[in-house]
Order: structure tokens, then C-alpha cells, then sequence
């Protein structure tokens, strides 16, 4: 048996025994997080197709996905291939730094559709204009509204443009007296 500090040959390489074992601890890690990536591969894919999303939108959520998970993976395979978590550490700051650029405009559109849906400055039913756009407004989520134009078209607006334009809201077409047939989405 081989005493731990000792070395052993492997195809004319010396490599110190903690080193391998090192090594084989990290192709593990990183074997796994390859089979993560492939298993959320194949659970979002089917998700989507579940809900009719675009072919091309499914390809590209599940490959930011798998690239992320191999990405964080190789990051713990040098981290305990090398003895030094501070790679890892790397690793994941760079992911997190990463996501937080990508999804910076998502998380402001959530956080204004919930102040949006808190404070009640826009109603369904109301007519709204917003950053050039007028309509009625049908539906208020977490991250936009949906308005149907004058013409009948329907617009959607995320709601950080409810706190970064200048926004007017009147009455919804039903109280402003007569039909309001000029500003009510025709059907």
C-alpha cells in the first residue's frame, strides 16, 4: 500500500496520490453538473413545449441554462482539482455577477408591477398613456400591462415605464360621459 505523500507513475507522469484522488473528486463534481445541466435540459424543454413557447426561445432558456450549470462545474473541478476553493468562489461570482447584468431590467419590471399592483395608480379599465402609447388598460401583471389601443391593438407595456415616463391616467371610457366611443378599443 502507498502512503499518501508518496507518488505514483502513471503513463511516464509522476502525480503526487492526494492530487489524483483530487482530480478523480473533481471530474466527479464536474461529471455531475454536466448530468444537472442535461437533466434540466430535458425537464425545461418538455416544460415549454407544454405551454407553446417559440422553438427558438426553448433553445435559447435551455441553453443559458446547460452553459451555466458546465460553466459552474469546470469553476468546482479546477477549485478541487487544485486544492483551492478560491476558484469556485470565482466561479460563482462571475455566474452571479453574470445573471445580475442579464436579468437587471427583468427584476425592475417585477418590482414596479408589484409597486403598480400595491399602490393602485393604474386600474383595469382605465385609459392610460405611457411613454407615447394610449389605450385601455385589460390585464395588470408582475412584470407588464396589457392595453388595448384605440384601434384595438393590443400594447404591452412593462411597468418600469409606469415609473420612469410620464404617465396620465383618466377615467375609464364608460364614466366620461356620452358613449366615449373616440377612446373605448374597438372589439
Amino acid at each position: 500500500m502507498l502512503p499518501a505523500a508518496s507518488a505514483s507513475r502513471m503513463a511516464g507522469l509522476q502525480v503526487p496520490l492526494g492530487g489524483l484522488i483530487n482530480l478523480i473528486k473533481g471530474a466527479a463534481v464536474f461529471a455531475a453538473f454536466c448530468l444537472a445541466a442535461w437533466l434540466l435540459w430535458r425537464l425545461v424543454t418538455a416544460a415549454l413545449a407544454r405551454r407553446s413557447v417559440h422553438p427558438d426561445a426553448v433553445h435559447l432558456v435551455v441553453r443559458v441554462i446547460s452553459g451555466v450549470l458546465v460553466g459552474l462545474g469546470a469553476f468546482m473541478f479546477a477549485s478541487i482539482a487544485l486544492g483551492n476553493a478560491i476558484y469556485g468562489l470565482t466561479g460563482v461570482l462571475v455566474a452571479v455577477f453574470s445573471a445580475s447584468l442579464g436579468l437587471q431590467d427583468l427584476f425592475k419590471n417585477y418590482v414596479s408591477g408589484f409597486y403598480v399592483l400595491l399602490e393602485r395608480n393604474v386600474r383595469v379599465g382605465e385609459l392610460v398613456e405611457v411613454g407615447g402609447y394610449r389605450g385601455v388598460v385589460s390585464e395588470i401583471r408582475m412584470r407588464v400591462t396589457y392595453m388595448r389601443g384605440t384601434d384595438g391593438a393590443l400594447i404591452v407595456v412593462p411597468n418600469s415605464e409606469f415609473f420612469t415616463k410620464t404617465l396620465t391616467v383618466a377615467p375609464a371610457p364608460q364614466q366620461l360621459g356620452g358613449d366615449g366611443a373616440a377612446d373605448r378599443p374597438s372589439p
